[in-house]
């Protein structure tokens, strides 16, 4: 009799375990589906992006590119600029932290310059290999694709605006002369030229600063230009000065 009541309660005992394993796999598996689409969405709201800049990428071309439906961008996103927002900010720590050692190397020299400034930010654009890390080149592509964006100013800013008042801070400290309003501005016409240039480097299509003929070590030469130009503002201030 105990026996057989002890085998009932152990069959009892490993049927609610199965049902428990069942129930918990029920409420894995759509999540692990649903992180996935969401992963698959981002990753095609980045490719679509770096190719053909903010506006072009439909609700239908995301989902089509992501291989899901078109309601999901919404479902998972609220919205196609949320979801444009979550593609920036998903690997804008990676940027961040190249940027910030770049430019800590440069400070920590005793004799610095504008160039050597400027050639910091333009580092983790330089590094990049096009064919060996698409998913890192689309993404770069998409940050040098920002300012056409609608929110692409306030996006900057919420992700990247402390590392570029670093960048800045180190400006105006080779450039003492220089008014701050000029030093941010010489950098944001530094950003938006990067910019251009790394979308001719990735093969994309909107570049349109970039010089006819312009070659791979043109780089330097571009870097030399705006450097000069800044340290033109800082001479100019100093000549309305005297």
């Amino acid at each position: 009799m105990g026996v057989a009541l002890g085998a009932r309660q152990n069959a009892a005992i490993a049927g609610r375990h199965l049902a428990e394993r069942r129930m918990e796999a029920i409420a894995v598996k759509p999540s692990m589906r649903g992180a996935a689409t969401r992963e698959a969405l981002l990753n095609a709201a980045e490719s679509l992006i770096a190719d053909h800049g903010f506006r072009t990428p439909s609700h239908r071309m995301i989902a089509g590119e992501a291989n899901t439906h078109v309601a999901l961008v919404n479902y998972h996103f609220s919205s196609k600029g949320m979801l444009f927002e979550a593609a920036i900010e998903r690997r804008a720590s990676r940027l961040v932290n190249i940027w910030r050692a770049a430019l800590s190397d440069v400070c920590a020299r005793e004799a610095r310059k504008v160039e050597d400034i400027l050639r910091a930010w333009w580092q983790p654009f330089g590094d990049v290999d096009v064919e060996l890390d698409r998913p890192w080149s689309n993404y770069l592509c998409v940050i040098a694709r920002l300012a056409s964006a609608p929110d692409g100013e306030a996006w900057h800013q919420r992700y990247f605006g402390s590392i570029d008042r670093d960048f800045q801070l180190a400006l105006a400290d080779v450039l003492p002369a220089t008014h701050r309003d000029d030093v941010e501005a010489g950098f944001r016409y530094a950003r938006s030229l990067f910019g251009e240039v790394l979308l001719y480097r990735c093969g994309k299509v909107g570049g349109t600063t970039r010089p006819r003929g312009f070659r791979e070590d043109d780089i330097d030469r571009m870097i030399g230009y705006v450097a000069s130009g800044m340290r033109g503002l800082s001479r100019s201030v100093a000549v309305a000065a005297d």
